[in-house]
């Protein structure tokens, strides 16, 4: 329900974000599509540079770039709610989620659940070709979730300097593109020194499943610190459509 323009004004649109099985507190995907309809259909204007919404993980600005982007591409970037990094994990709790031995996972990097409106697990493996052998292993999978913390994993792989490759298995499948977890990613690689702060980190992902993805991450390091995660990508419009509600009683 919009709210009246003085409410939305000062904390933005309310958004609630919802899958098959559970609400969550935030998510890239649906946040960027979101912003992308309102900036179009909703606005009062529709060059709107920013569109902020009122996430249950907390507000989440939405910056639009006319540049950027070709045809009906429209480029956004979100600043997500703040970056935490919590506990390391051992390679031998996370590795049987993914189908994977402990020898798979990164020998100078270790499993880290970290927040940026949602909590990840974020999974270095050694390389692209571990990043394809995954395949997730749903008890392990809900055994290493109630010992992280975190709700989903994030398997990520460099491919070179800035880019890496991502996979996200859930729910039986596989997300083309997680820009929740990307930022997870991005916060993870700037807070650990493996990315600089201020650089445009390129994630690619949904290889596997033949649905590739562009994700870009930056964020800042201040005093040590995270802060400032942003993620972006590109908005496609598809499809449009009229929702009919009937009450039965």
């Amino acid at each position: 329900t919009r709210r009246d323009t003085l409410t939305e004004a000062a904390r933005g649109y309310r958004v609630r974000i919802f899958t098959v099985k559970e609400e969550l507190p935030f998510a890239g995907h649906p946040t960027l599509g979101t912003a992308a309809v309102i900036r179009r259909f909703v606005s009062e204007n529709q060059r709107v540079g920013t569109v902020r919404l009122d996430e249950n993980a907390g507000m989440v600005p939405v910056e639009f770039d006319d540049l950027e982007g070709t045809g009906e591409a429209l480029y956004g970037e979100m600043t997500q709610p703040m970056a935490e990094l919590g506990r390391f994990h051992a390679r031998e709790l996370v590795a049987p989620a993914l189908g994977l031995g402990e020898w798979d996972i990164s020998p100078d990097l270790a499993p880290q659940t970290v927040s940026t409106g949602m909590p990840c697990c974020v999974v270095p493996l050694r390389g692209v070709d571990q990043l394809k052998a995954v395949r997730l292993n749903a008890a392990k999978e809900a055994e290493a979730l109630r010992a992280t913390g975190a709700m989903f994993l994030y398997a990520i792989a460099r491919e070179a300097d800035g880019e890496w490759q991502a996979r996200m298995q859930f729910y039986g499948g596989e997300d083309p593109a997680t820009g929740s977890a990307a930022g997870c990613a991005t916060a993870y690689l700037v807070g650990n020194g493996v990315e600089p702060p201020d650089k445009k980190i390129h994630f690619r992902q949904g290889m596997m499943i033949d649905r590739p993805s562009d994700i870009f991450g930056r964020a800042k390091l201040n005093d040590g610190k995270v802060s400032e995660v942003r993620v972006a990508g590109c908005t496609v419009f598809v499809a449009r459509g009229r929702l009919f509600l009937e009450r039965f009683t």
